[in-house]
């Protein structure tokens, strides 16, 4: 082989290494960024309410259970500002479901649900209805 052959064979050698060292250090910045996109948290926060003595007021005690849907159910009960949270949730279609558990102790409501899509911290607040 002689010098120009050589010379011709390295630099094709050097496009072909420096065209797979582009490909690699691309792909490997997406995979990174996409397993952080993926693994993300969100929050999903809110208060409920109702009518009591004919006043709307916040509940206290009511049971607010989140399933996220093919997955986990997770459970919380209102304070006594009528406030409950989830934190640190994977994106997704999630169902949330209001129901009072303490009989006639902070009136009577209707259990309520609502469908959500995550994709980003969520605020819902609700308000029940009383039973008749």
């Amino acid at each position: 082989m002689n010098g120009f052959m050589k010379k011709k064979l390295r630099r094709n050698w050097k496009q072909i290494t420096g065209a797979i060292l582009c490909v690699l250090l691309f792909t490997t910045l997406v995979s990174c960024y996409v397993t952080v996109e993926n693994d993300r948290k969100y929050d999903i926060y809110g208060d409920v309410k109702g009518k009591i003595d004919g006043t709307e007021q916040t509940i206290e005690g009511i049971a607010v259970a989140l399933y996220k849907t093919g997955g986990s159910k997770k459970i919380t009960l209102t304070d006594s500002n009528g406030w409950y949270e989830f934190r640190d949730l994977q994106k997704g279609t999630y169902t949330i479901t209001y129901t009072d558990i303490d009989g006639d102790k902070n009136g009577s409501f209707n259990q309520k649900e609502v469908d959500i899509v995550l994709n980003g911290d969520y605020t819902k607040s609700v308000t029940l209805t009383a039973k008749n």
